[in-house]
């Protein structure tokens, strides 16, 4: 919703939408004349390895992009050199896996991948030291969906230049982990729903990419390359609440929210100490066969020296053209701890759009307008003022030339203006890329 992180999970859910297409589109797939399936009087087998009501799905894509802020160079090896953001041509290689597995009382889905991401050295010769090793996994499970007391689980790993954290420069390399345990219970038949959550996460940074190792300009312990300078960051977050949804039409629901923010950090005088306990009430659901809406309104109360209180919410509108198209137009407001800063608020209209066509062609598009208004600026400084915008878009053509065979074009772009003047928070990021898939 609010990080560049989500960017590319949207990228990743999109794609997973051909890997795994609605019941129409698999339909609209298999009804498509011309085909040798179709001219055999054969109807085509399904990818994956039948598991239970599930399938499981492998795939490797081959990735070719421009990242036009893919290296952060010190500008000389004198100790406190400024630093340069550079671009680099990046292939990557990642292969992965796919499962959902869907009964009539329990799920289970997980998807992973690993991606090798080799610096060329086309544009900035000599930077192939900074290629290296990203990951992201995806686990969740919901057990006993329609009994009185249910159990959900959740796990989200990553580790990638996408970090959770928006008052972290460019070019960090975030390792991240959450899981997630929910207890849903629907007493009277499952129109009330009561649900007591909790969820543990870490987020550890490592040096700048593209960075030299043994650089002289990061041995100064100002510099932010140093990499001491960025593991003063790390964090541990433990986040519970309790939240309550009450259905009083079919497919519309009262909603109650409540969670309570705990941040933990192992160096506390760079990082002011700051939790949020939020308390939000609204509706949820279609009102209308077209139309879903998303209206939640509420309160944001921070505890320590880095806290804020204010306003929050969100208030989203869905247009469902069709089975296959969907338009989604919103507006959210909330409060988050967060590193160095003790916490800030995200003010965020956004966009969404997808559509698949014809049961092979898929265009998604996600836009994003963010402005982050930080309770403290610099650590060295806390009485100085931060505030951060970001805008950032993504266009995704991906077409399904077989069933094991997907090509795909985008083009990503970050533009982040901070009143910090470090450079690596003042950038634009473009990102052109082209890619083949190849799935089972």
């Amino acid at each position: 919703m609010r990080r560049p992180h989500q960017i590319a999970v949207g990228v990743f859910a999109t794609w997973v939408l051909l890997l795994a297409p609605s019941e129409a589109a698999a339909q609209a797939q298999d009804s498509t004349d011309g085909t040798p399936e179709v001219l055999s009087g054969e109807k085509p087998q399904e990818n994956g390895f039948k598991i239970g009501p599930g399938r499981l799905h492998l795939y490797i894509t081959e990735e070719l992009e421009y990242n036009s802020a893919a290296v952060i160079l010190p500008t000389s090896s004198a100790p406190g050199a400024p630093f340069a953001i550079d671009g680099e041509m990046i292939l990557h290689t990642r292969p992965g896996v796919n499962l959902e597995i869907d009964g009539d009382n329990n799920s289970f889905g997980l998807s992973g991948d690993v991606d090798y991401l080799w610096y060329t050295g086309w544009i900035t010769p000599g930077d192939s030291y900074a290629s290296r090793l990203d990951a992201a996994a995806d686990l969740h499970g919901s057990f006993n969906k329609n009994g009185v007391i249910g159990f959900n689980i959740g796990d989200t790993f990553s580790r990638s230049a996408n970090t959770y954290t928006p008052s972290i420069p460019v070019g960090v390399i975030s390792l991240y982990n959450q899981a997630r345990l929910e207890v849903p219970i629907r007493p009277g038949g499952g129109a009330l729903e009561i649900v007591p959550h909790v969820a543990y996460g870490v987020e550890l940074f490592s040096q700048y990419s593209g960075v030299a190792p043994g650089d002289p300009a990061c041995a100064d312990p100002t510099s932010p390359c140093n990499p001491a300078n960025l593991s003063q960051y790390n964090y541990q977050d433990l986040t519970s609440g309790l939240d309550v949804r009450l259905k009083f039409l079919p497919q519309t629901a009262f909603l109650f929210t409540s969670s309570y923010d705990a941040r933990f950090y192992s160096n506390t005088t760079v990082n002011p100490d700051a939790s949020e306990l939020k308390l939000q009430v609204g509706l949820a659901g279609l009102i209308t066969t077209k139309l879903a809406v998303i209206f939640k309104v509420g309160w944001a109360q921070g505890f320590g020296t880095g806290h804020l209180s204010t306003v929050i919410g969100q208030a989203e509108v869905t247009w469902h053209a069709t089975e296959l198209a969907s338009l989604s137009v919103g507006f959210l407001r909330d409060v988050y701890p967060v590193s160095g800063n003790g916490s800030y608020i995200d003010d965020r209209p956004y966009i969404n759009g997808k559509v698949f066509l014809g049961g092979r062609l898929s265009l998604s598009l996600t836009a994003a307008y963010d402005f982050f208004d930080f309770a403290q600026g610099d650590p060295t400084t806390p009485t100085a003022s931060r505030n951060d915008t970001q805008l950032s878009a993504n266009l995704l053509c991906e077409y399904q030339v077989l069933r094991w065979f997907i090509v795909g074009a985008g083009f990503l772009v970050a533009h982040h203006t901070s009143t910090d003047t470090l450079d690596t928070l003042n950038y634009t990021q473009w990102q052109p890329y082209v890619q083949v898939t190849f799935t089972y």
